[in-house]
């Protein structure tokens, strides 16, 4: 990764695309209650990919005249948990967008609705991105595609970059997949007792040790590394521990790092030094050949 390289080119992007100056860094590490509080633009399009009520995602676009745009496709957290929408992370999203990308948010059935949880969250995560791939957008530049998602969303981010194939969907071409305090395997996870992986097994439909062909099946650190990868974890995380992060074997495509003084909920503060950190990986992984490193 050139990340040494990438200030310049966020500058230009930032004046070529009319992108306003960031707002100040915050302290870390953040909680979560401080992400709701946090500003955000409305997105300007919301579509349906199914007929459940949460089967619904929100785009935001860049402003009119732009050349087109990478797109960022971004799944949100919160423990699988029908409690936490897709809300919180639109501050995130709406930043995304002022620094010059598209972006993809949907919503997906989870825990405590029907059809949430296996098998019909990993059926929303592909129906989701199916649905953007076949949108006829010329502010998009379906060339660039990135998966990314934080926490239990960092999960179905990761489990979805690994079911690609060359060449599908034919309307878009994936770059890469960023896991943001992502849970990876969902054996290891199941056996903690956080609340968050308290909700494993109900997510699973049962314990591993009933269903090991389904965690199996289920675990992006067991399953092969498709598409450049990056993992990135908060050295003060407490929900996702560090074994997450290295139950991937080790491949050519698949990159770990721990940011010092980041916990669970940085990531997704557009005002921390971990969402930077993240902003130049989405530069430098969604990077057009002309562009000027």
């Amino acid at each position: 990764m050139r990340l040494s390289a990438l200030a310049g080119l966020l500058l230009l992007c930032a004046a070529a695309l009319g992108a306003e100056s960031p707002p100040a860094q915050v302290a870390m590490p953040v909680s979560f209650a401080l992400i709701p509080a946090l500003s955000y633009n409305d997105a300007q399009r919301e579509i349906r990919y199914g007929d459940a009520p949460s089967q619904v995602g929100r785009l935001w676009l860049p402003r009119p005249g732009q050349r087109p745009a990478p797109l960022v496709v971004f799944f949100h957290g919160g423990c699988w948990l029908k409690d936490y929408a897709a809300d919180h992370v639109f501050p995130l999203a709406s930043q995304l967008t002022a620094d010059g990308f598209a972006v993809w948010v949907p919503e997906y059935r989870r825990v405590g609705e029907e059809g949430g949880g296996w098998p019909g969250s990993f059926e929303d995560a592909k129906a989701s991105l199916a649905r953007v791939a076949a949108l006829s957008l010329p502010t998009i530049d379906f060339r660039r595609v990135l998966l990314a998602g934080h926490s239990a969303g960092g999960h179905l981010a990761l489990w979805l970059a690994a079911q690609q194939r060359e060449g599908e969907p034919a309307e878009m071409t994936l770059r890469g997949a960023v896991g943001l305090a992502a849970i990876t395997d969902l054996r290891a996870y199941a056996a903690g007792d956080n609340s968050c992986e308290q909700v494993t097994a109900r997510f699973m439909g049962g314990p591993p040790e009933t269903l090991p062909d389904r965690y199996r099946l289920a675990s992006p650190s067991v399953l092969p590394v498709a598409v450049p990868t990056v993992l990135l974890r908060g050295a003060l995380d407490g929900i996702v521990p560090g074994e997450q992060l290295e139950t991937f074997p080790d491949s050519p495509l698949l990159e770990r790092r721990t940011l010092a003084g980041a916990g669970h909920f940085d990531w997704i503060h557009p005002q921390t030094a971990a969402y930077d950190l993240f902003r130049e990986l989405v530069v430098e992984m969604l990077a057009d050949a002309g562009d000027a490193l």
